[in-house]
């Protein structure tokens, strides 16, 4: 998995949970999703009505759409 250094992220907390939303619809939109440990999928459900998008969060979604899709 790859490691994202959370001071790096200029992102809004708008803009973050944008990118977030995407993400999830990415994900969703494919059979990938069932590769999923029980952990990330719990995240992206979250996420999927989520109304904030945490840095850390941003980043872990970033990591598993990287190795899914």
């Amino acid at each position: 998995m790859s490691y994202h250094d959370l001071s790096e992220c200029t992102l809004t907390d708008d803009e973050r949970l944008a990118e977030a939303k995407r993400i999830v619809e990415m994900l969703e939109g494919n059979d990938t999703i069932m590769r999923l440990s029980e952990i990330e999928y719990s995240l992206v459900r979250k996420m999927k009505n989520a109304s904030f998008c945490s840095t850390k969060q941003l980043f872990w979604l970033r990591d598993i759409k990287d190795r899914v899709l």
